[in-house]
């Protein structure tokens, strides 16, 4: 290019005569390219956190070991279908260089079905020594009501690789690390469960009045928030603003009022606009949010709060905004008088009534151990540091 201008100066006014000639498609193929370069950057950046996570690990490999002992056995059950069918291609390209560099032994299973994993427990290997879970919220929650009704698997710890859309669990696990990319936590899930970091976490049994206990490890929520966070995937072409959108659009197309109406521990009916229930760290958290009689009343009390948690998992969205969550006993009994769904870790069950409880020695999971957040200019020592400017310019725009 320096060469070009060099012998003729004309190019520059040649330049700026065609972007004022053609200025749409100048405007269009400038913003294609600026996409270009943040998605390339991006693919850049994974694979050298994948290489650094990858030398991490290997050391696991060279480990000497007892002439008695034996390598860990683990089966990894997959859900293909998770992400919107990404979930397959992800695992082949983090996490299977990750198990390989470990020294672990490793069988993939794919699953094709919900409740597929109860019934493939049935032919799960004697020496298993753990049970990982690689998909999103669902097949986590559906996963670990397999194990705990099936008694010859249910001392084994289970592990999960966060490849969903949601990954609650993995986001609540790492609450205070705001920096991990999708890479991270998938690296670093890998690592706990390769270490051995298992950990008795709180979940909670839904037991309803007819059928089989339910296992949670996130939530359950059921009302007018979490109608209205579905309507936030189709506005994902509106970038930044798809939630604001999505708040308005539930409003303008729901007949108000909206609330619901239940029974809580056999007390007298509430109409609440929202309920949720997660596990706590002693108990069980409750969040009742008052009803809501009109649609500017949800965008003042609910829009807002939600769209200033846009770039949180779902579980901010619904419980970071008042009134806050106040702790509740061991148990909890809800009575649902209005009909619609229950939403429990992402899977939609439809109302009934159904006891929860706070369990806290019953589930064993592999838990990342101080996660620590690598910052750009650490993970690409290559890159000059005027590209990492006009690269995070770039990323800066379009999130």
């Amino acid at each position: 290019l320096l060469y070009t201008i060099k012998f003729e100066p004309n190019i520059i006014m040649k330049l700026i005569r065609t972007v004022r000639t053609h200025w749409k498609k100048s405007i269009f193929f400038s913003c294609v390219a600026a996409v270009g370069c943040n998605y390339g950057f991006n693919r850049y950046k994974e694979k050298l956190l994948l290489q650094q996570y990858c030398l991490a690990i290997r050391h696991h490999s060279l480990q000497r070991m007892e002439p008695e002992r034996t390598v860990k056995q683990i089966v990894v059950f997959l859900n293909n279908s998770a992400a919107e069918g990404r979930a397959a291609k992800t695992f082949s390209k983090f996490a299977v260089p990750m198990l390989s560099m470990s020294g672990v032994n490793f069988v993939v299973v794919p699953t094709s079905y919900e409740g597929h994993v109860a019934s493939l427990l049935k032919y799960l290997p004697a020496q298993t020594e753990a049970v990982v879970v690689a998909g999103g919220d669902g097949m986590l929650q559906d996963t670990i009501t397999a194990v705990l009704r099936n008694e010859r698997c249910k001392h084994l710890p289970v592990g999960h690789i966060p490849l969903g859309t949601n990954n609650t669990f993995t986001r609540r696990l790492l609450t205070g690390v705001e920096d991990l990319s999708h890479v991270d936590k998938i690296c670093q899930s890998i690592i706990s469960i390769v270490e051995g970091n298992v950990e008795k976490v709180p979940i909670m049994a839904l037991t309803p009045a007819t059928g089989n206990t339910i296992y949670a490890t996130s939530y359950l929520t059921w009302g007018a928030v979490k109608s209205s966070l579905d309507f936030i995937p189709k506005f994902w072409w509106c970038g930044g603003a798809r939630t604001l959108l999505a708040m308005l659009r539930f409003s303008a197309s729901t007949t108000w009022p909206c609330n619901i109406q239940t029974k809580l521990d056999g007390q007298g009916v509430r109409e609440l606009a929202n309920l949720t229930v997660l596990p706590g760290d002693e108990c069980l958290m409750v969040q009742t949010l008052p009803p809501i009689m009109d649609r500017l009343e949800f965008l003042q009390s609910v829009g807002v709060s939600v769209n200033e948690h846009r770039h949180g998992s779902i579980l901010d969205k619904l419980t970071n905004h008042h009134p806050p969550l106040y702790p509740h006993p061991q148990e909890l009994l809800i009575e649902p008088i209005s009909q619609g769904k229950f939403f429990i870790d992402g899977e939609s069950v439809d109302c009934r009534t159904i006891k929860i409880k706070y369990l806290t020695d019953t589930l064993s999971m592999f838990v990342p151990k101080n996660p620590i957040p690598r910052a750009i200019a650490e993970v690409l020592p290559e890159v000059p540091n005027s590209l990492q400017r006009f690269i995070h310019s770039i990323n800066s725009i379009f999130s």
